[in-house]
């Protein structure tokens, strides 16, 4: 009976873990009525390492596909002090196989793009990343979002694609 209600329980946890994360999906967004524009505003973002590929939040996919260049922008507001040195961080992973295969079943993140904001315990709650540009590889970027600080954080993140 006890190994029935634990498998019952942990049905229902992947249950829901499978019904945020396909909430979570729908979180990019065209911005500004720009096509070249995406993004999103108002993420909270749970103390999450980066090596805990399970737990990283699936922010969506950023199509690049005609696009040359992108260039990311990231800012955060800590909800509480950060209890150790940390960052909060945006990676971009290709969004076709082998690469999506091994990120789902391999739980590797073969990333592509790494970009963070850094945070102490001494520092402020407000984050903002320096921008930047990087040359798109590849037509379609899964977008996976961590949090290294010891404390939540709103997050926004945009991505503005280009053709050079």
């Amino acid at each position: 009976m006890h190994s029935l209600r634990r498998t019952l329980a942990i049905a229902l946890l992947a249950g829901a873990a499978a019904a945020v994360a396909a909430a979570q999906n729908q979180l990019l967004e065209k911005m500004e009525q720009s096509d070249a524009l995406i993004g999103l505003r108002g993420l909270m973002i749970p103390p999450i390492e980066r090596f805990e590929t399970t737990n990283l939040i699936d922010a969506g996919t950023i199509d690049t596909d005609g696009y040359t260049h992108v260039t990311l922008n990231l800012a955060a507001e800590l909800k509480g002090h950060a209890s150790k040195k940390g960052v909060i961080g945006v990676m971009l992973i290709p969004d076709v196989q082998p690469f999506e295969r091994a990120y789902r079943i391999l739980q590797w993140v073969p990333t592509s793009f790494d970009f963070v904001v850094g945070a102490t315990p001494a520092g402020g709650s407000y984050l903002m990343a320096e921008q930047r540009t990087f040359e798109v590889g590849f037509p379609r970027y899964r977008v996976l979002l961590y949090n290294s600080t010891g404390t939540s954080a709103t997050v926004a993140f945009f991505a503005y694609r280009t053709k050079r």
